[in-house]
């Protein structure tokens, strides 16, 4: 069978070659293809054609990096360590609420701002082969104007949580950072910012978070009702004190994301039902005062933990902000039973933390699961939810829209805290 293929091949091929010589033969002795005076020549270019112009020489670009202007009061740090991987800079006073840049962040990042807004923190993880391998735990530290990186400094171990506004903060004079670990056992490393190292740890048995004060001091929210305060000397050695139980941790707990003031130590915390706590956390011990109730405050019955008991009450994740100067604090409302503390707020309620009154109620033009207000005397109202994504800006007098886009996040970090 091969030597019959192999033969025919060979057959097929002869008689391809030869009539393919025939067709060459012919086509020579046809009119035309002869190669005499009568064949078509290419005509010769003009010797005075122009040559075509060259195009214009381009000027040599120069690669630069845009610097920001210095942080004004209407700037917000808006961050979301899950979709955007960072805090984006945004001024409330421009129209469009455009970015104008990104401070890079981890996907399990906490954040915190200085209060010029110069410094950007973030406390990440990372692990080696990216969800696993070697683990390396920071405090990475940015300039705010630059947005370039400015240092990395290693931590011994730091919690990995939905980000929460006092994971990791800053002292009053920007000396130290606070970083909140369990690792197992509860504790607050102290970093000094200008030598780029921890100093040391304070155990707080039970307690979370760090809610900085003054230059050296931070305050813990703890399981039993009770607040921690702690004072650290230069190796951040400290002895813990604590107020008497004020709150009931399994009946009506307080928000994580209360409000502490850095230059002062005044606090207000906030319990699921509504009921503000004031507290004076500088001097021998931390001190917590009478509470009042928002609802009251407002023309309404105490709110209560029924299950079944419709009222109006605080809910979302950043649910309260404060107004240094006009002393008014800001919180998030729903309508809804108890336990619905996560859910999106529909309006804002401006109260007087003095007179324990109700100044205003801003309708929200969307629901938010996070708020922020600048410290000016014309503060705006920051109003946001990551999911579904949206920014809201009012005037946080009149309750004005002043713009909307969509974006999203998680905290909003302004000039002034």
């Amino acid at each position: 069978m091969k030597y019959l293929s192999s033969g025919l091949f060979k057959r097929l091929g002869f008689a391809y070659g030869a009539s393919a010589c025939v067709a060459a033969l012919a086509l020579s002795a046809a009119p035309g293809w002869a190669a005499d005076a009568k064949a078509p020549k290419t005509p010769a270019k003009p010797a005075e054609a122009a040559a075509a112009p060259l195009p214009p020489v381009l000027p040599e670009e120069e690669a630069d990096t845009a610097v920001l202007a210095t942080a004004g009061p209407h700037r917000l740090f808006l961050f979301d360590p899950y979709y955007y991987a960072g805090a984006h800079v945004i001024e409330g006073d421009d129209p469009l609420l455009s970015e104008k840049g990104l401070a890079p962040a981890a996907r399990n990042a906490g954040a915190t701002l200085s209060r010029d807004g110069g410094k950007i923190y973030f406390s990440e993880t990372y692990w080696s082969r990216g969800d696993r391998g070697d683990r390396q735990d920071l405090l990475t530290v940015y300039d705010g104007r630059t947005l370039a990186l400015e240092k990395e400094i290693p931590l011994p171990s730091r919690l990995l949580v939905v980000p929460k506004t006092n994971q990791v903060a800053t002292s009053e004079d920007g000396a130290l950072a606070y970083a909140y670990a369990m690792a197992p056992a509860s504790q607050v490393h102290v970093v000094d910012l200008a030598a780029g190292k921890v100093i040391g740890s304070v155990d707080m048995p039970g307690c979370s978070l760090a809610f900085p004060f003054g230059a050296r001091s931070f305050a813990s929210l703890c399981g039993d009702g009770t607040v921690g305060v702690a004072t650290v000397g230069p190796a951040a050695e400290a002895a813990p004190k604590f107020s008497k139980p004020f709150f009931d941790a399994d009946n009506d707990p307080v928000f994580e994301n209360s409000f502490v003031d850095r230059a002062t130590g005044e606090a207000f915390f906030l319990s699921f039902t509504g009921k503000i706590y004031p507290a004076k956390l500088a001097g021998a011990a931390p001190v917590v005062d009478k509470p009042w109730s928002i609802n009251v405050a407002a023309g309404f019955p105490a709110a209560g933990a029924g299950v079944q008991e419709l009222a109006w009450r605080p809910g979302g994740g950043q649910v309260m902000a404060f107004h240094r100067k006009n002393r008014q604090l800001y919180v998030l409302m729903h309508a809804g039973n108890y336990w619905t503390h996560k859910v999106e707020g529909t309006e804002v309620w401006v109260l007087d933390v003095d007179k324990h009154s109700l100044i205003k109620r801003i309708s929200l033009a969307a629901p938010a699961k996070g708020i922020a207000v600048t410290q000016d005397d014309q503060p705006l109202l920051y109003a946001y939810d990551s999911a579904p994504m949206s920014l809201a800006v009012y005037n946080a007098k009149t309750g004005e829209v002043t713009g909307r886009r969509k974006i999203g996040g998680i905290i909003g970090m302004v000039p002034g805290l």
